[in-house]
């Protein structure tokens, strides 16, 4: 049975066999003179004509309707090698890569993407925040999502974005611990007496990623200077099993710090024990990039030994759960403890607005707002001799 339709309507009948209604469209030729043809099947006469109407709009609006079969997994594996950046970071790369794995795809990777409705990411957002996400791990997934959809409108795979209007759950908000002053000051007593304390000691008072402390080359640390100061440019990141500099990635991470008088004396020490080290080592001595915290030999220190190094440090202080990583928060709660505004507290860790400090370093974190206090002392001085008198 064909049902009476309009033109460009498309024709519905009812398949006895497949008991379905079948919706067929013709588009006419694409710009290779190809008949695009459409076909569609429901379980109502409704609804199958529901589909074409649907397909129709999405036409008209320059949807290609050839690759409506897309799923979104195949999107993603797109935008991985078209829609990403090719100077992405690999561990950034790496790092999506797992999101997608993990969490994209199995919860929607078989859908068409035409077919994909807010409801299904925001199921999938909910199941994360109920296994216990973070906040932040979640707006990734969400982002992602995101700009793997606006891939499929530039393509004209679908016609809008409907990740877009989806917010993302707040989800747990980590704590993150920092150090005491006496804590700290433990740590670096004991860094004194090992042979990567310098490391330690200057990753601490700088609040340096560990990919950038162990990054840190001489031709960046000027001593003479005052007052002495290093510039933050690069990191060390591995990749697979090798371990390369590469740029800073983003423009805030690019920096220049004052050095306080312990990083100038670790600096100062360091440069002494890599001569001493590197007269040990000779000829097997490498150190091309000119790292200022390298191995015996000159190359690029493991992660694995650093961690493995400051396990050793904070047990001889008395520390648990000390990770190279909490040497950086440890450096926010300290600066704010000593009364520095989070201004200057985001400026010194390389975060790119100071949102991104007050929520990353949420406990630790004290803002300090200082900036009015000199203009509003000057508009209302105090009178000590009337005030003491009333």
């Amino acid at each position: 049975m064909t049902e009476r339709r309009g033109r460009g309507e498309g024709s519905v009948t009812f398949d006895c066999a497949a008991d379905r209604w079948v919706g067929r469209l013709d588009l006419g030729r694409d710009a290779g003179t190809r008949r695009v043809r459409i076909k569609v099947t429901a379980p109502t006469r409704a609804a199958a004509r529901k589909k074409l109407l649907d397909l129709r709009r999405q036409h008209e609006v320059g949807v290609d309707l050839r690759e409506r079969g897309t799923t979104f997994a195949e999107l993603a594996d797109l935008w991985l090698t078209r829609g990403l950046r090719a100077e992405t970071a690999p561990n950034t790369r790496s790092s999506y890569e797992s999101v997608i794995r993990i969490h994209l795809n199995p919860a929607f990777g078989h859908r068409r993407v035409g077919e994909l409705r807010p409801e299904h990411v925001e199921e999938m957002l909910d199941g994360m925040a109920a296994a216990g996400f973070s906040a932040s791990y979640l707006r990734l997934a969400l982002a992602l999502t995101r700009r793997i959809l606006r891939l499929g409108e530039r393509r004209g795979l679908v016609i809008r974005n409907v990740a877009g209007p989806v917010e993302a759950p707040p989800g747990p908000t980590h704590q993150r611990h920092g150090l005491t002053v006496e804590q700290a000051q433990a740590l670096l007593a004991e860094a004194v007496n090992h042979r990567l304390g310098n490391l330690i000691t200057v990753s601490l008072l700088l609040g340096l990623r560990p990919g950038e402390a162990a990054g840190l080359t001489w031709g960046c640390v000027d001593l003479e200077a005052d007052p002495p100061t290093v510039r933050i440019e690069a990191s060390l990141r591995r990749d697979g099993r090798s371990l390369s500099l590469t740029k800073a990635k983003t423009p805030s991470s690019h920096r220049s710090l004052a050095l306080p008088p312990a990083c100038v004396s670790a600096l100062q020490n360091q440069r002494d024990a890599q001569d001493a080290d590197m007269l040990a080592a000779w000829p097997h001595w490498d150190n091309s990039l000119g790292l200022v915290f390298a191995s015996e030999t000159g190359t690029p220190l493991d992660p694995s030994n650093v961690r493995r190094a400051l396990d050793i440090m904070a047990a001889r202080a008395g520390l648990e759960g000390v990770h190279p990583h909490l040497l950086r928060h440890a450096a926010a709660s300290l600066l704010s403890a000593a009364g520095v505004p989070i201004e200057d507290i985001s400026d010194t860790l390389g975060h790119r607005s100071i949102a991104v400090t007050a929520e990353i370093y949420r406990h630790p974190i004290s803002p300090v707002r200082s900036g009015h206090l000199k203009a509003m002392a000057a508009l209302a001085p105090i009178d000590r001799d009337a005030a003491t008198a009333s």
